[in-house]
């Protein structure tokens, strides 16, 4: 392929990520920073309070009723209530509904009825946002977490600890025997979340430059840019992977054969994700849908998504028999799931994967 950015390109984005790294700043909520307010529309489970004063450790758990993570993360919650039981209180923060523009306080009869599905797994408080969203805005956004689930430890009005709930068994512990260096703490916090805001802008402005020289119609030079980048930026390099493929794909997918035989080479699990990427792309080449099948049989992980993904490749191919075959189990383990985790799985995935398994079925059947 003809180059189109010279070799100097690695260095200049070297002096732009270096540039964009000044005037980063701590988040503007730390630990060790005296508490937001604690706001609610609704104090679904426990006593409710309107503050989190006094000598006693508060855990606010932030989740979401669609949040996978912050469900598989309860039990493990709620045993550290059962076990400091007097010394620390629990509050789940129920924040980032999906509920379009109405008021959050709209989101509060689902909630409740979550809550009450998974009594056993919340064995804590739990409150719902309000509706200037202030849970949400003053300690998340503000403390620089995009996600959830987030825990927050406080004592005496103030932040002790900020992270994710499979870590703060340990904290916990070094606050109630007195050996918690909330310094350190802090500074490692703030470290963190500086180097994820600095990865995070590098990450957009890379990918912005990539996404011009399509835009020009220069895929050539987009795929130099992202070849360039990926030598100077391991932060996000399979969305930078991802993004590669996909222009190739799309303008050169001889290249694009290349490039995955060279991934399954060098990086077979990177080159198995590709290829689960293949499966949802139109209009790919019949040798790529081959390839990809390969890739994923030899190197793919025994889970739903690479199943799935799997099955609707052979599908491609005219395989049928072994797309029914993974479906099947795509399937099976999707019922098991719900049988464990029914929060976790919701019916509709199920009819979405049973309905495949005919599709595929009836395709096999045509060709016989």
């Amino acid at each position: 392929m003809k180059k189109l950015i010279n070799k100097t390109t690695a260095v200049l984005i070297l002096l732009l990520t270096h540039t964009m790294l000044f005037g980063q700043q701590r988040p503007e909520l730390s630990i060790g920073d005296p508490i937001p307010a604690l706001s609610y529309s609704h104090w679904v489970k426990g006593t409710p309070q309107d503050k989190l004063s006094g000598d006693k450790i508060y855990v606010l758990e932030f989740w979401a009723t669609w949040c996978i993570p912050c469900i598989a993360a309860m039990p493990h919650i709620s045993d550290l209530a059962d076990q400091y039981k007097g010394k620390v209180k629990v509050i789940g923060v129920n924040i980032l509904e999906r509920i379009g523009d109405q008021a959050y306080s709209g989101i509060t009869p689902k909630v409740k009825e979550f809550v009450q599905k998974n009594q056993d797994r919340m064995r804590f408080d739990v409150i719902v946002d309000d509706d200037q969203r202030t849970m949400h805005n003053k300690w998340l956004t503000k403390a620089g977490i995009s996600g959830i689930p987030a825990t927050f430890v406080v004592k005496n009005e103030q932040i002790l600890w900020i992270g994710h709930p499979n870590f703060v068994s340990s904290v916990l512990k070094e606050i109630l025997e007195g050996k918690y260096d909330i310094q350190s703490r802090k500074k490692e916090y703030e470290k963190q979340q500086i180097a994820s805001a600095k990865g995070s802008s590098i990450f957009s402005k890379n990918m912005g430059r990539v996404d011009s020289a399509i835009t020009a119609k220069r895929p050539e030079e987009a795929i130099n840019l992202l070849d360039s980048i990926l030598k100077v930026s391991p932060s996000g390099s399979y969305a930078y992977r991802q993004r590669k493929m996909q222009i190739l794909v799309a303008f050169n997918q001889e290249a694009s054969i290349n490039y995955l035989k060279e991934m399954a080479e060098r990086e077979p699990k990177v080159a198995a994700a590709l290829a689960c990427y293949i499966a949802s792309q139109e209009n790919v080449n019949h040798k790529i849908n081959i390839l990809a099948v390969d890739i994923i049989e030899k190197h793919g992980q025994k889970n739903t998504f690479t199943l799935d993904a799997l099955a609707l490749l052979q599908s491609k191919i005219g395989r049928y028999v072994d797309a029914v075959k993974n479906q099947q189990e795509v399937l099976g383990l999707l019922i098991e799931a719900q049988k464990k985790t029914p929060d976790l799985i919701s019916k509709e995935a199920i009819d979405d994967s049973r309905k495949k398994v005919d599709k595929y079925r009836l395709l096999s059947e045509k060709m016989n």
